[in-house]
């Protein structure tokens, strides 16, 4: 059963904050930045991926972005500066209004086992902060004209709180189905919850298109629920552990 995009009655909330620290941490030189790629932390995805990186876990090389992933698996002063006042002061707040959303949805799935899945302690949370630079100042050609290639998230759910503007597409059966601008918070399936269900509902594979206007840069910045790193979750009587999940994810690609 297909759940597609799920969109709530809540206005999307302000990215000004998480999108000015994402930039100012763009605006730094090179080597600033690669302390902070994902091999340097210790568990999960968080970290920096660049355009062109060979061993992201995040993106493909050929994609056309540069990502941050923050999340709760770590300190916030072991991220860049730059996202400290952010995990200080908004993040708490942020992540309950998306379990309050996440709630809502698995209320109408009436599901035991992810009912208990989500009431234990195994889903934590990490947000992918996006940046896509203009097409016309980037050296390399786009694949099948996208600049985030198809893909599933690793999630139980990706939810948006701060909208996303037009880009985004998403594949419906045969289908390609393009977003306009989303001025509410919505979320979609992710592969974990394809993954606890047998298939019953199957992640949403999505990319993101070149746009029209090969001038035009491109921010977005999506909350994923995941299995914490360096633990155990029960899915029925089975127990998993969260790094055999991470590996059969890693696998699609």
């Amino acid at each position: 059963m297909s759940l597609g995009i799920i969109s709530f009655n809540i206005e999307k909330k302000s990215d000004e904050k998480i999108r000015t620290a994402f930039s100012n941490f763009l605006k730094r030189n090179t080597e600033y930045r690669h302390q902070f790629l994902q091999s340097n932390f210790e568990h999960a995805f968080d970290g920096y991926s660049y355009m062109g990186q060979e061993d992201s876990l995040n993106q493909y090389h050929t994609d056309m972005l540069h990502s941050f992933v923050i999340s709760d698996f770590h300190d916030a002063k072991e991220f860049p500066i730059e996202f400290h006042d952010f995990l200080s002061n908004d993040w708490t707040d942020l992540v309950e209004t998306i379990r309050q959303c996440e709630k809502e949805t698995l209320a109408g799935l009436s599901n035991p086992v992810l009912n208990d899945l989500y009431e234990s302690d195994a889903i934590g949370y990490m947000m992918s902060c996006n940046y896509y630079p203009k097409p016309t100042q980037v050296n390399f050609r786009a694949e099948n004209n996208t600049r985030l290639s198809s893909h599933k998230d690793i999630s139980l759910f990706s939810t948006f709180p701060f909208g996303v503007s037009k880009g985004l597409s998403y594949h419906t059966g045969d289908r390609q189905v393009q977003l306009n601008d989303q001025d509410c918070i919505f979320q979609f399936p992710g592969y974990f919850l394809e993954f606890a269900t047998d298939n019953t509902y199957p992640a949403l594979d999505h990319q993101v298109d070149l746009p029209e206007n090969q001038d035009s840069e491109r921010y977005s910045f999506a909350i994923f629920s995941i299995p914490r790193p360096n633990s155990s979750f029960k899915i029925g009587d089975q127990e998993i552990e969260s790094s055999t999940y991470y590996s059969k994810y890693l696998s699609l690609f």
